[in-house]
């Protein structure tokens, strides 16, 4: 339930690159109870305002990580990536056609902006490239999670539960640890447990056997998340936080969609 940050206990550039855990500086705990609580009343709400949640901070994400771009040196157009996930992850209530309408739509407007920036010293292609990065999963992970509260409430308060369970498992536990696996490894450990009290009590829409299939999603795919999230940003040091917010959704949520769109039809 924190946004994790660049481990430098290794000598690798490529691990130094991708590889993140929590810290304890600031108040990174009590923001992570705060999301939740704010995300579980969004539940109580109902879909439109978990859509509504999500779009906002999809949107938040893009305007960060697009200004961690320009401080890197490679300028791309932030006011557009942010437009994009904001209207993306809002048009998902009205449907995920809406919204996959709206992304490839995005995509024009990404290389307009592009080819209309002044002052550019770079191929279209490539400045339209770096925008579409920075808004392009966040805004599914949106979409995703938007069409998850439509389908089921319930369904979108267990994944959030066990999301939230990985994120303070890896925290706890990642903060002290040495190596780069510790953390991820306790996070994992904690959405089982979750799981086995889900499977138990078949919480939600989900019967026995399917609360392990979506469970044992959450654990595989949550910890693939913060370096899927890493490769968004220019640097493994880039202060994103409202990504960091996400990239435990980023992947988990699109399977949960797909799968769960399936399971209740």
């Amino acid at each position: 339930m924190t946004a994790p940050r660049p481990r430098a206990r290794t000598s690798s550039p490529t691990l130094h690159r991708y590889a993140y855990v929590p810290v304890v500086d600031g108040p990174h705990g009590r923001l992570g109870v705060l999301w939740f609580l704010v995300a579980i009343g969004a539940a109580v709400l109902g879909h439109l305002a978990v859509g509504a949640l999500f779009a906002g901070l999809a949107a938040v994400a893009a305007l960060q990580t697009s200004v961690a771009w320009r401080k890197a040196g490679f300028p791309d157009d932030r006011i557009v990536a942010g437009a994009i996930a904001l209207a993306v992850g809002l048009v998902a209530l009205l449907g995920t056609a809406v919204a996959g309408a709206a992304i490839l739509i995005g995509v024009v407007a990404s290389l307009v902006a592009a080819a209309a920036a002044p002052g550019r010293r770079e191929r279209v292609v490539g400045r339209a490239g770096r925008t579409i990065r920075t808004w392009l999963g966040p805004a599914v992970a949106a979409v995703s999670v938007t069409a998850i509260a439509r389908l089921d409430l319930g369904a979108f308060v267990i994944l959030l539960v066990l999301i939230s369970g990985y994120e303070v498992g890896d925290y706890l536990v990642g903060t002290g640890a040495e190596g780069l696996v510790e953390g991820p490894i306790a996070g994992m450990a904690a959405v089982f447990v979750l799981t086995f009290t889900e499977a138990v009590f078949q919480l939600g829409p989900f019967d026995a056997r399917a609360a392990w299939v979506f469970g044992g999603l959450v654990a595989v795919l949550a910890p693939l998340g913060a370096p899927l999230a890493s490769a968004m940003a220019p640097a493994a040091s880039a202060k994103v936080p409202a990504l960091r917010r996400l990239d435990a959704w980023l992947l988990v949520a699109p399977v949960w969609c797909f799968l769960l769109w399936d399971y209740l039809s």
